[in-house]
Order: C-alpha cells, then sequence, then structure tokens
C-alpha cells in the first residue's frame, strides 16, 4: 500500500507544478499584454472640425476633410455635404447626407428614412482623387436582424484588431448620392480624437459634377466649392471697317 500511495504522488506532484506552470505563463502573458496596452502610443486622431471641412495639405484643392464627433453610443450626429458641416437636424428631414454614431455609419435613405434617395456604393481600393462615379448600383439603408440599420457599403469601413483592440480604416473609397442627387466620394481616414479617445471620425471627400446633368435647388456643383477668380471682361471686337 506504501509503494502505491508513493506512486501515486510520484504521478500527482508533476501534473500539480505542470498545470501550476501553465497557470503563471498565462497569467505573465496577460499582464504583459495588458500593460502593453496601456503603455502603447495612443492612435493617430484628430480634433472634431470647427466650422465647414477644410482642405487637406499635399490633396487636390477639390478634396476636403472633415472630422465629426460621434462619441456618443446614443445620440446620431448629422453631416450635409450641401453645407459642408454636421448640422442639428433629425433622422426624418431630409437635409443632412450621412449620420454617425461610433462606428456606424447611415445614409439618408432606405429603412433609415424612407423619404430619402441617398445610398452608397463600395468602390473599395480605387484612389480617392482617381475614382469615378458609378452609373448604379447605390444601396439603400436595410435593417439588418442583429445589427440593426446600417448601409451594406459603408458598415464594414473599418477593420478592428483583436489584439491591441485598434480600429483603422479599410480605406476604401466610397461613392455616395446625397440628398441633392448629386455623387460625393468618400474615403475614411481615422477613427479617434485628438488625445487618443475614440469616436472622432474623420473623412475626406470630394463633390463629382457632371456637366450633363441639371441640379436641383440646393445643390453645389464642384465649381462652386473652390473659389473661382472673375473673370477679365473680354475687349469688345472694333466693327469691321466699310468697304471702298
Amino acid at each position: 500500500m506504501s509503494s502505491l500511495a508513493g506512486t501515486r504522488r510520484s504521478i500527482v506532484k508533476p501534473v500539480v507544478l505542470g498545470i501550476g506552470a501553465i497557470l503563471l505563463l498565462i497569467a505573465l502573458l496577460i499582464g504583459a499584454w495588458a500593460l502593453w496596452i496601456m503603455l502603447r502610443p495612443a492612435p493617430a486622431g484628430f480634433a472634431p472640425t470647427s466650422g465647414q471641412a477644410l482642405t487637406v495639405v499635399g490633396q487636390p484643392p477639390d478634396v476636403v476633410q472633415y472630422t465629426i464627433d460621434a462619441r456618443s453610443r446614443k445620440e446620431w450626429v448629422y453631416f450635409s455635404f450641401v453645407h459642408g458641416t454636421n448640422v442639428s437636424t433629425s433622422q426624418d428631414a431630409l437635409d443632412w447626407d450621412l449620420a454617425f454614431r461610433r462606428t456606424d455609419v447611415l445614409t439618408n435613405g432606405g429603412d433609415t428614412n424612407p423619404q430619402g434617395q441617398a445610398g452608397a456604393v463600395d468602390l473599395e481600393r480605387a484612389p480617392l482623387n482617381e475614382a469615378a462615379a458609378p452609373s448604379g448600383g447605390f444601396l439603400q439603408d436595410m435593417t439588418h436582424e442583429d445589427r440593426g440599420l446600417e448601409n451594406p457599403a459603408l458598415h464594414n469601413w473599418y477593420n478592428y484588431d483583436w489584439t491591441s483592440h485598434i480600429i483603422t480604416s479599410k480605406n476604401h473609397t466610397y461613392a455616395l448620392r446625397i440628398s441633392t442627387g448629386e455623387v460625393v466620394l468618400l474615403t475614411f481616414v481615422s477613427y479617434y480624437c485628438d488625445d487618443g479617445s475614440p469616436g472622432c471620425i474623420t473623412f475626406r471627400y470630394r463633390h463629382i459634377q457632371d456637366p450633363d446633368r441639371t441640379y436641383s435647388s440646393g445643390s453645389r456643383p464642384l465649381d462652386s466649392l473652390v473659389p473661382q477668380a472673375r473673370p477679365e471682361a473680354s475687349p469688345e471686337a472694333p466693327e469691321a471697317s466699310a468697304g471702298p
């Protein structure tokens, strides 16, 4: 009996030590990961824009940038491409084009607002300053049974790193049909505020002007976004002299 008990102890002891070593290793890894999360540099971010969207150094003059404060988990904030800024309005109004709440982005159409005609198309990696407006295929907002209201083209605009818990843009370009019927091209830049906190969505966009379409009231063709020099008056052509 004593030899059997000794055999059992000789088996159990290494097993217990092995389990303890594994648990200690797991605890060390979790501690190192938590320390890295706390000490890592804050993601690059921007302060919410005050006023209208601004041009960006190094970008074409028709590309502007805006940072909207979408940190609230309950309230939507609204942006109008016609005015180039956020607007105080309601979901059932027609004076906004995009709605933001944390990572969620909605357009003014579909299930979000049946009165609106807005929609979006994912142009994937097409550069913002080279992308062209599609002839169709704009997707309107729908209601997902788990996620609720979303736009199929915009709901997955970001990547989420499960290790660092950092959200980064996929750098896709999106074509948006807005309330005036115009098309705007947009890409997301950042999800972070200037202090590193999440929820300040920065995006760049440019209007597409179609010279063959008639713009509805309140719309802004591309040349109205950039100050234009007043053309000088052409001198009147002299009258032709009478023949002999």
